[in-house]
């Protein structure tokens, strides 16, 4: 039987690109959170406003939805993969974490347009949310090899 990427479990081996608004204090304490979370080291992250990012939503004529959107690109350095935005991309990433995150995975279930509306009304108040966080967090050394070059030639914007 054959699994959509929205419902398979990341391969243990393959990198997965999350690309975040990298202007928002709460989308980059979550990416960060997913470095730390991360046991194999399989997702690897990027701004939305980098080049790389913008090649990459291009190249899969993917228009973007907006600041508040996140996309995952699973195994992203090979060709014809698909894009996961929002509920999918969330579930996907939690899916790929150690337990108990993992665990959140089993919240695919429930109806996607439900998820999706969950995600939205997050991301409508992600700036909120943020308020009292880092806004300016940079990565531990440990993982900012996994944050990919933006267009300044430094690594995605941290802060």
């Amino acid at each position: 039987m054959q699994t959509s990427p929205s419902t398979a479990a990341p391969a243990p081996f393959a990198r997965h690109l999350i690309l975040y608004d990298g202007d928002c204090g709460f989308c980059r304490n979550a990416v960060l959170a997913v470095a730390r979370l991360d046991p194999a080291g399989s997702f690897q992250f990027a701004s939305l406003n980098s080049d790389l990012a913008g090649k990459l939503l291009a190249e899969r004529r993917i228009a973007p939805r907006g600041a508040g959107t996140m996309y995952v690109l699973p195994d992203w350095q090979r060709h014809g993969q698909s894009v996961l935005d929002r509920a999918a991309a969330a579930l996907f990433i939690a899916r790929g974490l150690a337990w108990p995150w993992k665990g959140l995975a089993a919240l695919g279930i429930l109806p996607r347009r439900f998820l999706n509306r969950c995600y939205d009304a997050v991301a409508r108040n992600r700036h909120r949310l943020a308020r009292g966080t880092d806004a300016c967090a940079t990565p531990e050394a440990a993982v900012q090899d996994r944050f990919l070059p933006d267009r300044q030639g430094g690594h995605s914007r941290q802060g």
